[in-house]
């Protein structure tokens, strides 16, 4: 895929899971906020990933 590819679901999905392990390209940032402006699917998929995320950090302490 090039970099700023459009983006569906599934590759959104990967992509939000991989920003949680390094840091995404400027032209993957792009695709995807292009997509998430479009998708509330994936917004909420987004909103789940970082409520999970949030959740764990706490259960950890």
């Amino acid at each position: 895929m090039a970099d700023s590819a459009p983006v569906d679901c599934r590759k959104a999905s990967q992509l939000l899971s991989a920003a949680s392990e390094r840091e995404l390209t400027p032209g993957e940032r792009q695709a995807l906020g292009v997509h998430l402006e479009r998708c509330l699917k994936c917004r909420n998929f987004e909103s789940q990933l970082a409520f999970l995320r949030e959740a764990s950090r706490r259960f950890a302490k």
